[in-house]
C-alpha cells in the first residue's frame, strides 16, 4: 500500500474518538494532553504537560482511542513528550472491532518509537485495520512513560438515501399510437444532495395491456441526474398501449 498521509483523516487532532488511559500522572498529565505536536501555554496552572504521562512506569500502562463506529486505521504516528526528556522507544499495538475480543498486531511485536521530545515517528500498518479501538501498550521507554500521538484512518464513508414515488401522466402519450413513445416527470430531490446521487427505480404499477405478441412492453429509467433533481423517463414500444405506470425511486449517496 502507498506510504502516505495524503487524504487520511487524523482522528485525534478532528475529535473522532474517545481516549483513556490506565493511568495518568496527575490532572495535568492527562490524554487531554496526547495529540500530536500538543504545545503548552509554557504556564503549567493552565494546561499541563505538553503529553500524556502515566502515574506508573511499567510495561501494563496504555493509552486507548475508541470509536463508535468501526474505522479502518492506516497509520499511527508516535512522539516524546515536548517539555521534557521523556518519551516512549518502543510499543505494541492491539485493537478491537467488537470491543470484547482484542488482537496483537504483528502479534505483539515491538513497534519503533521515539528518541527525543519532538520529532515525530510514523509506522504504517502492514495492510489497514479494521477497528472500532486501538490501544498503544508502551514497552519501553526513555525517563518517563510519556507520548503524543495520532491514529491515521480512511475517510469514513455514510450513506445518505432519499426515496419517492412517481407515475406516468394520464393524458394518453403511451397508449396511442405505435412504436417508441416516452413520458417525462420531472422529479425533485426533499434534500438537495452534497453531489450527483445514484438513483434506481422499480415498478410499482403497471396498468398496460400487451400487443399482439402478447407482451407488454414498458421501461422506466432516470435521466439528467443533477444534486437537486432528475427527470424520470417512462417507457412503451411497438403495440403496448400503457395507462397509467407507478414507480419507486431511491437516490443514494456515500459522504
Amino acid at each position: 500500500m502507498s506510504q502516505s498521509l495524503n487524504g487520511l483523516v487524523t482522528l485525534l487532532a478532528n475529535a473522532q474518538c474517545h481516549l483513556r488511559t490506565s493511568t495518568n500522572w496527575d490532572g495535568n498529565h492527562t490524554q487531554a494532553n496526547s495529540v500530536l505536536n500538543y504545545q503548552n501555554s509554557k504556564d503549567a496552572r493552565f494546561d499541563g504537560s505538553e503529553a500524556w504521562c502515566a502515574s506508573v512506569v511499567d510495561a501494563n500502562q496504555f493509552i486507548i482511542a475508541g470509536c463508535e463506529i468501526p474505522r479502518t486505521f492506516v497509520a499511527i504516528s508516535i512522539q516524546g513528550r515536548g517539555d521534557a526528556d521523556q518519551w516512549v522507544t518502543s510499543y505494541k499495538i492491539r485493537y478491537t472491532l467488537d470491543n470484547v475480543t482484542w488482537s496483537d498486531y504483528r502479534n505483539g511485536a515491538a513497534i519503533q518509537g521515539s528518541t527525543d521530545r519532538n520529532t515525530v515517528v510514523t509506522h504504517f500498518f502492514d495492510s489497514p485495520i479494521r477497528a472500532r479501538s486501538v490501544a498503544i501498550h508502551p514497552l519501553t521507554w526513555s525517563g518517563h512513560v510519556s507520548l503524543r500521538f495520532e491514529l491515521y484512518t480512511q475517510p469514513a464513508l455514510s450513506t445518505f438515501t432519499q426515496i419517492g414515488h412517481v407515475q406516468s401522466d394520464t393524458n394518453g402519450a403511451l397508449n396511442a399510437g405505435t412504436g417508441a413513445r416516452e413520458v417525462v416527470v420531472p422529479v425533485t430531490f426533499p434534500v438537495t444532495f452534497s453531489k450527483v446521487p445514484e438513483v434506481s427505480l422499480t415498478f410499482d404499477l403497471i396498468d398496460a395491456t400487451a400487443d399482439e405478441s402478447k407482451q407488454v412492453r414498458v421501461e422506466v429509467e432516470a435521466r439528467n441526474v443533477t444534486s437537486k433533481s432528475f427527470e424520470c423517463v417512462f417507457k412503451t414500444w411497438w403495440h403496448s398501449k400503457v395507462y397509467l405506470l407507478k414507480a419507486d425511486w431511491t437516490a443514494s449517496i456515500n459522504e
